[in-house]
């Protein structure tokens, strides 16, 4: 005991006296504490099974340590100065077995784990507040499944096109959302073949600045909804009543009609058969109707051939020469009775 305690003393002794160059040694020089000079750094030496620090706590002189520099085997992580992880070496990845996480916060609310006995997946859990991806761009190269419900606090942007890039919906992707690039350029919303599409909600806003197209589609949009011309229920808009803005609040220069006899006795009400289907029907010839009442026909650009007329508007000139024809009615009994 005696023998061990002056041979601490000696060494004791000797480390007080300055010099470069030493290299002290532990075991059968398994392990070592060696310092050269003034410009050189102290060396702890580890054995085979490495170098053991232990202690309430372990704390590093942030002028001293250099980033990079806690640890130099490769395939390691470990903190730098600033105690932040890092990989000391660039050529060696970092491999942690199956099953095995690597925790995150005090109480190791998170955690990142590849969970090779359960669905075979790497599993990313965040804390009871979830998890915040951010950059300048994040990326999913995959299926995105199991995500209920999505929430995304940014623009979206989808960069492909063709029915191929569909953002699809349903078991068997019945319906879909796409971009066709293409002669329509059109963002297409293609609902099921057997319900179709449903949008529903207070009120629906449809802004547009050449209409809506039921059937048809591009220049064949000509109003605020245009039907195709066909003789079918396509083509065939159903309601129980229609109702057109009338109030006397947007009109000026209110007249009764003159001479309404004049103006039906220029019109002739038809019977044809249409084209397409050869089906009987009546009605009037728009650009006969366009010659009397040329307000009330629609045109096409070429001003000659006629799109088609607004059958109401005849109610009116109807209605003052039904009065008028009454009037004369009942002029001719005053006579009869005299």
């Amino acid at each position: 005991m005696a023998a061990n305690l002056k041979r601490v003393q000696e060494i004791d002794k000797l480390l007080k006296v300055p010099q470069y160059n030493r290299k002290i040694n532990f075991g059968r020089k398994d392990a070592s504490i060696e310092f050269g000079d003034k410009n050189s750094s102290l060396i702890i030496s580890g054995s085979s099974s490495g170098v053991v620090m232990s202690g309430s706590g372990i704390f590093f002189d942030t002028n001293t340590v250099a980033a990079g520099t806690a640890a130099s085997n490769s395939s390691f992580l470990a903190l730098d100065s600033n105690n932040k992880i890092i990989k000391t070496s660039t050529s060696a990845g970092v491999s942690f077995g199956d099953d095995e996480k690597l925790f995150f916060g005090d109480d190791n609310d998170a955690f990142i784990e590849y969970n090779e006995d359960g669905d075979d997946f790497l599993v990313i859990s965040g804390s009871q507040n979830g998890i915040v991806l951010s950059g300048s761009t994040v990326q999913i190269d995959g299926t995105l499944q199991g995500a209920s419900p999505l929430k995304i606090g940014g623009e979206i942007q989808f960069v492909s096109s063709g029915d191929a890039a569909a953002f699809n919906f349903g078991p068997n992707q019945e319906a879909k959302i796409y971009y066709e690039n293409g002669a329509t350029g059109a963002l297409i919303i293609s609902g099921s073949s057997t319900q179709g599409t449903t949008i529903s909600g207070s009120t629906l806003s449809i802004a547009t600045t050449n209409g809506v197209g039921v059937g048809v589609s591009g220049d064949n949009i000509t109003h605020a909804i245009t039907l195709p011309n066909n003789n079918n229920s396509t083509g065939q808009i159903k309601a129980n009543a229609f109702l057109s803005y009338s109030s006397q609040r947007y009109k000026k220069e209110i007249k009764v009609l003159d001479n309404p006899m004049d103006v039906l006795s220029k019109i002739n009400g038809v019977s044809f058969r249409w084209r397409d289907t050869n089906r009987l029907d009546y009605g009037f010839i728009a650009e006969d109707v366009g010659k009397v009442l040329p307000n009330i026909v629609a045109w096409e650009k070429n001003e000659k051939d006629a799109q088609g007329m607004d059958y109401l508007k005849i109610i009116s000139f109807l209605v003052e020469a039904v009065k008028f024809q009454q009037k004369e009615i009942d002029q001719l009994k005053q006579n009869v009775k005299r």
